[in-house]
């Protein structure tokens, strides 16, 4: 079995509304921060765990109907916080990275594909195909934005199918070891996105990344779920709520593998401050 190395990272952030994270509370504005893992594995080479936002956002916004996503959801990001100048400034280059796993089709989790020429893209079968040919309000209505994805996408992307998994892990139900060593294993955490995928990796820990099956940590750690207004933008909400009470279970029984909700401050920073 092939242990990997693995930093956290975020490409920007958006502003969101805590009450809308967690039912129930007080209205604050938070940063919900566009998380990226990058896994760096010894035999494959550079691999990315989503992408969170580059400045292509704003370009791609501008026009109706995706004006209506910029107003919706404020985004803040630098260039030198784009996944491609930060793995850069680490000597790391776009070239370098062989895989994107891809969680799910929403703007923060795929701004950067068209970073990394060489990259294989990875995602859920379910997952593109819930996006592929939509355009316009029907796109938006998804979170999808078309002209973040690579003109070549296709014809370099691998399509996954829990079909024929053989695998399983407890809570996770059926797995795909991706590179057939238990480096990294994929599961579904459908609901939030259709085909949304997570990612459980064999670190120096093991860490489990969730994508948006929970913002924050409260979400998994006390099955605390956001306000029912956000039902309007998920795929299905029993899918969501079932996702998360699986995390939730994981969590009870396996303590000692870290967590990550995509969008966590709380997380990111305890990550950054151990990197």
């Amino acid at each position: 079995m092939h242990k990997v190395s693995l930093n956290i990272a975020s490409a920007g952030y958006c502003e969101a509304n805590r009450a809308h994270a967690l039912r129930k509370t007080s209205r604050k504005t938070i940063r919900f921060y566009a998380t990226y893992a990058h896994i760096q594995h010894p035999v494959h080479g550079h691999i990315l765990y989503d992408t969170g936002y580059t400045q292509r956002f704003y370009e791609y916004t501008k026009y109706f109907p995706f004006s209506i996503y910029a107003k919706a959801t404020i985004v803040h990001i630098r260039q030198e916080e784009e996944a491609k100048y930060f793995l850069l400034q680490k000597g790391i280059h776009p070239e370098d990275i062989k895989y994107i796993i891809i969680s799910h089709f929403h703007a923060d989790h795929i701004g950067g594909l068209q970073d990394f020429p060489n990259a294989e893209f990875i995602c859920s079968d379910a997952a593109y195909e819930d996006v592929k040919d939509k355009q316009g309000l029907s796109a938006l209505r998804r979170g999808f934005i078309p002209n973040l994805m690579p003109t070549d996408f296709q014809s370099r992307a691998r399509r996954l199918s829990f079909d024929s998994a053989t695998k399983e892990v407890r809570y996770l139900g059926k797995v795909i070891d991706l590179f057939m060593d238990g480096s990294i294993l994929l599961c579904q955490l459908g609901g939030h996105a259709k085909g949304q995928i997570g990612a459980l990796i064999n670190a120096d820990k093991k860490v489990l990344l969730v994508a948006d099956t929970a913002w924050l940590k409260q979400n998994y750690i006390d099955l605390h779920l956001p306000s029912p207004i956000v039902r309007l933008f998920f795929d299905s909400w029993k899918g969501y709520k079932a996702s998360l009470y699986r995390i939730h279970e994981y969590h009870k029984t396996n303590p000692d593998t870290l967590i990550v909700p995509c969008h966590c401050e709380d997380t990111l920073r305890q990550l950054t401050n151990q990197q």
